[in-house]
């Protein structure tokens, strides 16, 4: 009875909030929690408490903003349940449990479950349990339940649940790519026109531009979110193991072939099968897609009857699957198939008016990441980022951020912890990111105008023109260098302030050369 009290109460409440606490109090009789919350978010970016039990009567209008505090900012990004076992992340609740004024041990169960209100971030469903063990009995599909309830309720007052500002904590199931771009907004409102349907969709743009985004707010959208999502890059796949790994096989249909095996399409069922880079797959693998798209059924390697399969396509290129056609790479009536409504991503170049907003918002995923209070940009910064050639799109931005807030971190010589970093002109590399493409010289003298550092002198092509590859090899060398320089050559040291493992930070400091190889073991 405890669900369908939950579900009356969205009916019988005069309020949303009398409805929202009726759902926490049917939820606490169902797990051991010992406090649990629902977040509204405010057009600031914010979320503040609008329900509670468990919490001091003080709490009730506690407002935070998820920059600030890691595991807010996880749960808005979050596409479901999320539960924290990071035990060094602070708990936003600490100093505010019920007949607790003291700091919430770090070993505790804590979840959160995202509130989507007609596809944008309404919210979010928090659950804290001094018993690190409290939560374990609450399934993650009976969380999607009740936060689903609370969603409703939240709708039922548009003052507890208002739109999120643009670029601010945005979440998958929100905007698929930030931004503000004329672009942007087109594409936002064709994924809510295709989302709920089931056709296939095709999404074309250069490498780099957002493609799985898209793929996935189409997904988190639609009325598959609770179903599979299952990427497929296929041009990772050899070509002889394409129709195996899509479609399955059974037990001996070829050498190696040791037990039977379901494809990624039987993975995917009742879900979404996401087909990166569908380009690349060979002819034979695309008459097997086409049947699938057109009949719903798939037949895995060396089986005689085909079997049933539902799932939805989205299939994704940076090719002109017009010419590929033309020239016999691609079947023209899989083409057909797929070209019901495409959605065409623009180069980073073509809307760089988006650039400041996915530039904040890298810099706070990653301040997240490093546990930093907050990261912000010099207008100087800012700048010469907007003006970047970025041929590698948003993800050459977002490692260039990345970057320059390690660079930061480590110029400063302090672990990012709980500080607030200022990124520079310098940190983001002018050398990568002017438009024209000539990195500046690094030899001139350096002037400090208005608080920043700036190069003079030196004519364009003075310095020969890196590769990226190189380049982003030279970024890593020095990052990793500098890291092991503040850390007197300890590897975990190293690793915490480059945000790595211990092991992974040895490697690959042994692999550039910075530290001595290990020897061979002595028998």
């Amino acid at each position: 009875m405890t669900l369908l009290d939950a579900v009356l109460s969205l009916s019988e409440a005069p309020e949303s909030s009398q409805a929202l606490q009726r759902i926490l109090r049917a939820l606490a009789q169902v797990t051991a929690a010992d406090a649990l919350s629902v977040l509204a978010a405010a057009e600031d970016g914010s979320v503040g408490v609008a329900a509670q039990i468990g919490l001091s009567p003080a709490a009730m209008g506690l407002s935070f903003r998820p920059a600030e505090h890691p595991r807010l900012r996880r749960a808005t990004l979050a596409a479901g349940p999320i539960r924290f076992l990071d035990p060094s992340e602070p708990d936003p609740y600490s100093g505010w449990l019920l007949g607790n004024a003291g700091e919430i041990h770090p070993i505790h169960a804590c979840m959160a479950v995202p509130l989507r209100v007609q596809g944008r971030l309404a919210g979010l469903l928090t659950l804290d349990a001094l018993d690190p063990h409290g939560l374990g009995d609450l399934r993650d599909e009976d969380a999607r339940v009740f936060a689903a309830l609370c969603a409703g309720a939240l709708r039922l007052d548009a003052g507890l649940a208002p739109a999120l500002a643009p670029g601010a904590g945005e979440a998958p199931g929100g905007q698929a790519l930030p931004g503000r771009s004329a672009a942007m907004q087109r594409i936002e409102r064709e994924i809510a026109m295709l989302a709920p349907l089931s056709v296939p969709v095709l999404v074309t743009g250069e490498t780099g531009v957002g493609k799985e985004r898209v793929a996935r707010a189409l997904h988190e959208r639609s009325p598959r979110a609770s179903r599979p999502l299952v990427i497929v890059n296929c041009a990772a796949i050899p070509a002889q193991l394409v129709e195996s790994e899509l479609f399955g096989h059974r037990k001996g249909a070829f050498t190696g072939a040791t037990a039977a095996r379901a494809g990624r399409f039987e993975a995917a069922r009742g879900g979404t099968i996401f087909l990166d880079e569908i380009g690349e797959l060979p002819l034979s693998a695309q008459a097997q897609l086409l049947r699938a798209l057109q009949e719903g059924e798939i037949q895995p390697v060396g089986e005689d009857r085909p079997r049933r399969v539902e799932a939805r396509v989205v299939a994704a290129t940076n090719r002109d699957l017009r010419r590929e056609v033309a020239e016999g790479r691609f079947r023209a009536d899989l083409f057909h198939r797929l070209w019901v409504y495409p959605i065409c991503v623009p180069p980073l170049r073509e809307r760089r008016e988006d650039i400041p907003a996915l530039c904040e918002r890298f810099a706070a995923e990653v301040a997240a990441e490093l546990g930093a209070e907050r990261v912000d940009f010099t207008e100087a910064a800012l700048r010469a980022l907007a003006q970047g050639a970025f041929p590698g799109n948003v993800r050459e931005l977002k490692n260039t951020v990345e970057r320059a807030v390690l660079r930061r971190t480590l110029a400063e010589g302090k672990g990012a912890a709980g500080r607030r970093l200022v990124l520079r002109r310098e940190d983001v590399d002018p050398a990568e990111t002017t438009a024209s493409g000539a990195p500046e010289r690094s030899g001139g003298p350096l002037v400090e105008v208005g608080g920043e550092r700036l190069l003079l002198g030196g004519a364009p092509g003075e310095e020969p023109v890196e590769t990226l590859a190189e380049t982003l090899e030279r970024a890593r060398r020095e990052a990793f260098a500098r890291a092991f320089r503040a850390a007197g050559g300890n590897a975990a040291t190293a690793g915490r302030l480059l945000g790595l493992s211990r092991s992974f930070a040895y490697k690959e400091a042994v692999r550039l050369g910075l530290i001595p190889a290990p020897g061979p073991r002595k028998r």
